[in-house]
């Protein structure tokens, strides 16, 4: 009797090992949804040529600075920045051209955010932003994740009409 009491224990024991074992490897990934949430900074930003090589936009420069932020409530908010750019002589007024120089070196919008998993898209729906044709607006930005970094890259057709392909780089902020 002792000995059946034994084999059941180590049959039911073995059989709970294997349900756990089982259940733990059906826990699936962060969906992209919970993992887009928190702050991103900026690493690059800019086009890929045809032969593959990056040109990063002009107007931000070689190390341009910005934030990428997406909260639980469906907002997010842009900015990308060239660090580079000259200072006003007169901060409390600034000439036009100079007030022109910072408004094409800096862009920034807000709004709400859909995440089309299955599409691996992003919508932004700006709000507010510092181009005014893009406010009310769906701006589509497929992604991928690399570690921690977020890629947003797509083609599209440039103001002089020809096709052209972007690569915006974020890696994601720690709390310190």
């Amino acid at each position: 009797m002792r000995m059946i009491r034994i084999l059941a224990f180590a049959l039911v024991t073995a059989n709970l090992l294997a349900q756990t074992a089982e259940d733990s490897s059906k826990i699936a990934e962060p969906s992209a949804s919970s993992r887009l949430l928190g702050t991103w900074r900026l690493v690059s930003a800019g086009n890929i040529s045809k032969d593959g090589k990056f040109e990063p936009f002009a107007e931000y420069g070689p190390h341009p600075i910005g934030y990428l932020m997406y909260d639980v409530t469906g907002h997010m908010c842009v900015s990308l920045a060239n660090p580079n750019h000259p200072r006003w002589a007169n901060p409390e007024k600034p000439t036009d051209a100079e007030k022109l120089v910072s408004y094409r070196v800096m862009y920034a919008y807000c709004g709400t955010y859909e995440v089309r998993e299955k599409e691996n898209r992003v919508m932004h729906r700006p709000e507010m932003a510092s181009w005014p044709h893009y406010v009310g607006t769906d701006q589509s930005r497929p992604y991928r994740f690399e570690g921690n970094r977020l890629i947003l890259s797509d083609h599209e057709t440039a103001p002089d009409g020809q096709p052209s392909a972007y690569q915006i780089t974020w890696e994601r902020v720690e709390k310190k």
